[in-house]
């Protein structure tokens, strides 16, 4: 069955229920949700969160972006997107094999560009990395098959960078084969890398692939054993480590809310904001000398606090928590983007339209394509339309603009 991107997650949703031959109050008693939400999210006069999503998907065994109606595929060629993601699958082609006949750059030099790549992650500028990544994982590919020592393990590192950011985009725009293929080149590398920081990024990573999936409880597992891995030098109370598991505590933290495990998801928060009292400070990481340290840091964590409660449906709760939300000001784009989609999220929910609308804008300011392709952010676009009683221009056009018909 084909997913309509031009429909909301409610009506695919109940298109699917049909499909199964299921009554709303069976669907909502298999997947653990509350029927009067679900009546609701199916007529379009609730929007549906990331939590509610997940646990349906699972109930009827279909991935998660059945019901989003990703990917946008509409959106890629008009974004120009499309052929930098075929010279993208081009190029993970080749992950172990020597091509005599590909010319090279230095390490430095191609480092320099790694550089670039991880500031358009932290930029969520998916054209500018995915239009850079292709010819840098030639390139590196070519060094770590033909250098020794140091120099391979080093062309290595720089591929699982290069790897991590175009799994951001392939995550974003929901190409969840993609997704699948980055994080084997990654596991490929990581083992090459001589870098045990990287083998718990790539578990963050992995773990938060099955998002998409539903499978939390193998992503739950795979963040037990990050942390184990590092806990003694988290024990030691090494820079590196703390990050890592801070981390790891934040992305266990959202898998126990798409559980809905409420307890537990403030636990790891509680496990996360400990770490960051214990740092003191923003850590920026993910380049130069701290290419093996992830950004990590009281903002993230108050960032998550009020996701979590707005996945968990405690909207009032989430707003509140926001306030906490002092980010520095030149903090990560990508971060305050996802910040500002969840705020808006809970300001719909609440009634709040006009700033919810607000929240929107900036989230598209900050991070404009993150804003575009993001689910959430359709879903709360579609949402403030309905609550119109006179849909405003501004509302219109950033409806136009993300694909949603006002």
């Amino acid at each position: 069955m084909s997913t309509p991107t031009d429909i909301g997650t409610g009506a695919r949703i109940a298109a699917y229920r049909r499909l199964h031959r299921l009554t709303q109050q069976q669907l909502a008693t298999k997947a653990a949700v509350s029927y009067s939400l679900l009546v609701k999210v199916e007529q379009g006069r609730r929007p549906a969160s990331g939590s509610f999503t997940a646990a349906v998907a699972r109930a009827m065994g279909v991935p998660v972006t059945t019901f989003t109606g990703q990917p946008y595929t509409a959106d890629h060629a008009h974004d120009r997107l499309d052929s930098p993601l075929a010279d993208l699958r081009a190029s993970l082609d080749n992950y172990d094999f020597p091509l005599d006949e590909l010319p090279v750059r230095s390490l430095p030099e191609i480092s320099a560009d790694v550089r670039a790549v991880l500031l358009a992650r932290r930029a969520a500028d998916f054209g500018r990395i995915v239009t850079m990544a292709p010819p840098l994982v030639d390139e590196l590919v070519q060094v770590s098959q033909t250098a020794q020592g140091h120099s391979a393990e080093e062309a290595h590192r720089l591929l699982v960078h290069v790897y991590r950011s175009a799994y951001d985009v392939a995550y974003g725009l929901g190409l969840s084969d993609l997704v699948s293929l980055l994080l084997a080149r990654m596991d490929y590398s990581v083992q090459r890398a001589g870098d045990p920081y990287l083998m718990s990024l790539y578990g963050y990573m992995r773990a938060y692939s099955t998002f998409a999936t539903g499978r939390l409880e193998v992503g739950r597992a795979i963040i037990t054993k990050a942390r184990q891995d590092i806990d003694r030098e988290v024990r030691a109370g090494e820079l590196p480590a703390l990050c890592s598991a801070g981390n790891l505590h934040l992305r266990a933290a959202m898998l126990a809310t798409r559980q809905g495990d409420g307890d537990l998801a403030r636990y790891e928060l509680a496990e996360a904001c400990r770490l960051a009292e214990q740092l003191g400070r923003e850590v920026v990481g993910g380049a130069g000398s701290a290419a093996h340290i992830q950004s990590f840091g009281p903002t993230n964590v108050a960032i998550h606090a009020a996701s979590v409660e707005m996945e968990l449906g405690n909207h009032a709760r989430s707003l509140q928590l926001a306030k906490a939300v002092q980010p520095p000001d030149d903090y990560f784009p990508d971060r305050l983007g996802h910040f500002w989609i969840d705020h808006a999220r809970s300001q719909l929910w609440t009634g709040k339209t006009d700033a919810a609308l607000v929240s929107l804008l900036k989230a598209r300011k900050v991070a404009p394509q993150q804003a575009k392709y993001h689910p959430g952010v359709r879903e709360t676009v579609a949402g403030l339309v309905r609550a119109a009683r006179r849909t405003p221009d501004t509302l219109i056009g950033y409806a136009s603009w993300c694909g949603v018909r006002p």
